[in-house]
């Protein structure tokens, strides 16, 4: 793909659709992408609620964070918050695109455009992972949770379509094709004509153990092994 100008890109020699790319950009194949968009998502910043009191900023190899105040919301990159909620020093909030009646929006504004892609965060496949994994951000309400999957389900298959047309507008046409607001991972695999990422992601959000009730704590646990595993297995 060669660029032609802001939000579109242009066509050069393609291949088929493939579940695994046959494609490399800029020497790199899909897999090796999706672990830099990956590497990228764990920069963006969530809110947290810390649970201890610093008078100095944290210093990290990444930069300087804080201070921090006990029950005070502040703002840190996504690793941090991940990390500082695996040693329960803080509590992450919910982002705001995440919460139930903004994913409906998101959903039902998606379906009412069909030719066009509309403004999601540039990581939210990468972000949601993370965060379904983590049951505490959901205030432990497993039925939150299970609405939220299936609503970024619906999200994410109308916006995979939409890369379906896409890639055959592109084929039988030949003319450029806007990308404005793909997200990171969308983008990727549009660029690689490969949807692996997404196929994963689908299969991930319709695996039998999310689709349950939860029914106990051994079951529970192995939900949330599988959600805080899923990064490492999708790349």
């Amino acid at each position: 793909f060669a660029s032609g100008g802001r939000g579109f890109l242009q066509p050069t020699a393609m291949a088929p659709v493939v579940k695994e790319s046959v494609l490399n950009v800029n020497t790199k194949d899909t897999k090796k992408l999706l672990l830099d968009d990956k590497w990228e998502a764990m920069g963006e910043v969530v809110s947290i609620i810390p649970k201890f009191t610093t008078e100095q900023p944290v210093d990290c190899i990444k930069g300087k964070f804080g201070p921090f105040r006990a029950h005070t919301p502040t703002k840190v990159p996504l690793w941090a918050a991940l990390k500082m909620e695996q040693l329960q020093q803080c509590s992450i909030e919910m982002p705001t695109w995440l919460q139930e009646e903004e994913l409906k929006r998101l959903r039902d504004d998606e379906k009412a455009n069909p030719k066009q892609f509309l403004k999601v965060p540039r990581h939210y496949i990468e972000i949601a992972l993370a965060l379904l994994g983590l049951p505490r951000v959901f205030n432990n309400d497993e039925s939150l949770r299970m609405r939220t999957v299936h609503l970024l389900r619906d999200l994410m298959e109308l916006r995979r379509d939409k890369i379906i047309e896409g890639i055959k507008d592109f084929d039988s046409k030949l003319t450029e094709i806007e990308v404005t607001h793909m997200s990171a991972a969308e983008l990727t695999c549009f660029r690689t004509r490969s949807l692996y990422l997404l196929d994963t992601f689908a299969d991930l959000l319709q695996n039998r153990r999310l689709e349950k009730d939860a029914t106990g704590i051994q079951e529970d646990e192995e939900t949330i092994s599988q959600m805080e595993d899923s990064s490492s297995r999708l790349l």
